[in-house]
């Protein structure tokens, strides 16, 4: 797989997530999109989102609350790209989501891998896929971030097989 595979995908389910094409995050401007539910988004997001800025890099896709398209779009539109992204100027954000009863709640950064660096290590331990109920004693406070005890439904690998899929 290549870097440039890997960033595909990875629009894509942004892309899925905020109701927007891949193609949106790629751009050379700003883009505010109306948030939606979506059946193939992440399962631990709450849709619609009430604003999620999103950028690879070259542009902010927000994907927001219909009531607040015009703040954000005047938001991402007044700062350098990656000024957005920080304090002070989230507190202008902020102070105009106030108005609504809403508040600057999580902040995430994720990385994607670099192919032509990573490199294959020895493994000591023994790696095995895991089928649903192989899952039971895994449900401890040291995995919450990897699987959710209260949605054992969505424990599970499909997921990346259907991104990963050529079409």
């Amino acid at each position: 797989m290549t870097n440039r595979e890997i960033l595909e995908i990875a629009m894509r389910q942004s892309a899925i997530d905020c109701n927007c094409d891949a193609a949106d995050f790629e751009l050379h401007r700003n883009k505010v999109v109306i948030s939606k539910e979506n059946p193939l988004a992440r399962k631990y997001l709450e849709l619609p989102f009430y604003c999620d800025l999103v950028s690879y890099g070259d542009n902010i896709v927000a994907s927001v609350s219909a009531e607040i398209a015009s703040v954000t779009e005047d938001y991402i539109n007044k700062y350098q790209l990656e000024h957005c992204f920080e304090t002070p100027n989230f507190h202008v954000l902020n102070d105009e989501f106030q108005k609504y009863g809403m508040r600057i709640c999580f902040m995430a950064e994720y990385f994607l891998p670099d192919v032509n660096v990573l490199k294959r290590l020895s493994c000591d331990y023994e790696v095995k896929l895991l089928l649903p109920d192989e899952f039971s004693g895994l449900y401890k406070s040291e995995w919450e971030n990897a699987l959710s005890e209260k949605r054992k439904t969505l424990d599970m690998l499909d997921r990346w097989e259907r991104l990963t899929a050529k079409t």
